[in-house]
């Protein structure tokens, strides 16, 4: 199968390099492109001395994760669309194991597998799992890479490792380019699964993964993201429509992080955001919500949440947190939403 890998940068050219490098070193072939969100750093310039079998588009502006890859990827000719982080070190089997299940008809998407740099035993993300509210986790986020094995499917990959099926993403136009960061793999994942193709985990495609490297795991450019991107899913997925219960629930998650930002740490970017993401969403036709794919239940979520608020309150918030279901380890909290950042 024809793989190209995708890679979408901004001011972070070392990183990639070290990626590139990465990538050079696989045990199958496939093209690599890097899509340069208008970086300042001499990005294109060192990849093209330093990698010039690598094809790098340049934006005029950043245009974000989604609309940087739509442009690349929607015109590609190959069977298989990867992608990986700027802050990725891939192991040299990680694209053929991420193509390795496209051989099975009924899979459209592959989650390859994320690990913790600080201890590369420990998962940072093994794709996406939803809550009976919609809201994404990173699948298996502090566990030791021991359960990949026997771990189960998630519903789709996270964007920093990840594989589509090529035609498929053409035929669903690829990312939602309304979502500038975050969120913007749970879409698409969705869009898979409504499409009849399922997610298989690439347990063994495997890469270190220096988390937040982008915005910073917990910036307040990540936090406006984040919110708009939560509003936007819940409003173009009619989430608790004529559903007051789950609204309720939506509620309970969601609006005490918002009202601690506002009341704490005196920022109204996230409420303003997330209200402003509900109004774009709710201008489509809007989806069925698929709370059949939910693996998390609720009071798990909210122990989660309230786990990653505790922290945020007392100021104690480490760069890495994740959704673990236990206690945190070395003293994370034991919460995390999916990031891509």
């Amino acid at each position: 199968m024809k793989a190209w890998v995708v890679i979408p940068t901004l001011n972070a050219r070392e990183l990639l390099l070290e990626t590139l490098a990465s990538l050079e070193r696989q045990t199958a072939p496939a093209g690599v492109v890097v899509v340069d969100n208008a970086s300042t750093d001499g990005t294109a310039e060192a990849v093209a001395a330093r990698h010039p079998g690598v094809r790098v588009v340049s934006n005029e502006r950043n245009l974000g994760f989604g609309a940087a890859i739509n442009r690349v990827a929607l015109e590609l000719r190959g069977d298989v669309l990867v992608l990986v982080n700027n802050d990725v070190v891939c192991e040299p089997g990680f694209v053929a194991e991420l193509v390795e299940p496209f051989g099975r008809p009924e899979v459209g998407m592959t989650a390859g597998v994320l690990l913790q740099a600080d201890d590369p035993g420990r998962i940072d993300s093994a794709g996406i799992e939803l809550d009976t509210t919609l809201r994404s986790w990173d699948y298996l986020w502090n566990e030791p890479t021991s359960l990949l094995d026997r771990a189960a499917d998630p519903v789709g990959p996270c964007g920093g490792a990840a594989a589509y099926r090529l035609t498929a993403f053409k035929e669903l136009a690829g990312f939602d380019e309304t979502l500038f960061a975050y969120w913007e793999d749970v879409d698409l994942a969705l869009r898979f699964r409504a499409a009849g193709w399922q997610c298989a985990l690439a347990a063994h495609a495997r890469a270190l993964h220096r988390h937040g490297q982008t915005l910073g795991a917990a910036s307040p450019a990540a936090r406006r993201l984040e919110a708009f991107g939560r509003g936007y899913v819940l409003a173009k997925y009619r989430v608790g429509r004529r559903r007051p219960l789950l609204r309720a629930k939506v509620a309970l998650l969601d609006w005490p992080a918002l009202a601690i930002h506002l009341l704490f740490r005196r920022e109204v970017g996230p409420l303003r955001e997330r209200l402003r993401a509900r109004a774009a969403g709710l201008r489509g036709s809007g989806h069925r919500p698929p709370l059949e794919l939910a693996s998390v239940g609720f009071v798990t979520a909210l122990r989660r949440q309230a786990s990653l608020l505790s922290l945020r309150f007392r100021g104690e918030l480490p760069a890495h947190f994740g959704p673990a279901g236990r206690a945190p380890r070395a003293g994370r909290p034991e919460t995390r939403p999916t990031d891509r950042a």
